[in-house]
């Protein structure tokens, strides 16, 4: 393992509008290198809101407008992001931005990610992101925000079925809030409402490995997308999608990003 920490990849989204005039934490992304190149993974419904005004990250000079070219699923005229079973979307980055946003974050190295065959191959996985009720603005105006993970069970293919989703492409894990335990005491633990990890990562624990505490053990098999509370069901997308996504953009230049 190389002692890489998957938190350093984790990136909050903010979002600033005019009207109202406010600045708010929106989602998360994951910060990556593919190929050499600077990606901001995410869920595409963050991405949208920045037709609703600045997508900003944290760099070295503060919260920027995060700078690049911005790559989706594309959706039939009559189909509403709601409707987007995949919800997955990426931002080439510009190097001038990338290199603001390495002052804070690092990306998550090829070995730390993995194309799954299937999610009914997983057993126990990570959601991790920061939850938008953790962000917080001080008296001078600063932004923080904290990183929390969501740990449970890869569920079954019945959940699969019912949901009208495919494991090959979607990743599902059981998580219901009340019964949540922090894992060093095991005990009850009152966890952050999960709006805000949209765009985090799925984090797959191996085998035999399923309660561990060893962050270099996890790999990033998915993109979360969705809670659904009352089903107790944490939803996301593998990173299968991104493949033919990313060949698209490089056919496209990525715009000419530079």
């Amino acid at each position: 393992m190389n002692g890489f920490d998957p938190y350093d990849a984790l990136v909050p989204v903010y979002l600033e509008t005019e009207i109202p005039q406010r600045c708010r934490q929106l989602g998360t992304a994951v910060f990556v290198e593919v190929q050499g190149e600077p990606f901001l993974y995410s869920a595409a419904h963050v991405f949208d809101e920045g037709k609703h005004g600045r997508l900003l990250a944290p760099t070295q000079y503060g919260l920027l407008t995060i700078e690049g070219y911005i790559g989706y699923v594309d959706l039939p005229p009559d189909m509403s992001r709601a409707e987007d079973q995949a919800d997955v979307a990426y931002c080439r980055l510009s190097s001038r931005f990338s290199a603001a946003l390495r002052h804070h974050f690092q990306p998550l190295p090829q070995d730390r990610r993995e194309i799954i065959a299937s999610a009914l191959d997983l057993t126990v996985c990570s959601a991790s992101g920061y939850p938008a009720s953790k962000s917080k603005k001080n008296a001078e105006g600063m932004h923080s925000s904290t990183i929390f993970s969501f740990r449970g069970v890869a569920a079954e293919r019945e959940v699969y079925e019912s949901l009208d989703l495919s494991p090959e492409s979607s990743i599902a894990l059981h998580f219901h809030k009340k019964q949540a335990v922090d894992p060093s005491t095991g005990k009850a633990f009152p966890t952050p409402a999960l709006n805000g990890i949209s765009g985090g990562g799925i984090f797959a624990w191996p085998k035999g490995h399923e309660t561990s505490k060893d962050w270099e053990l996890p790999k990033l098999v998915g993109i979360v997308h969705s809670f659904k509370e009352k089903e107790g069901l944490i939803i996301g997308s593998s990173l299968i999608f991104f493949l033919p996504m990313l060949v698209l953009g490089r056919m496209k230049g990525f715009g000419s990003i530079p």
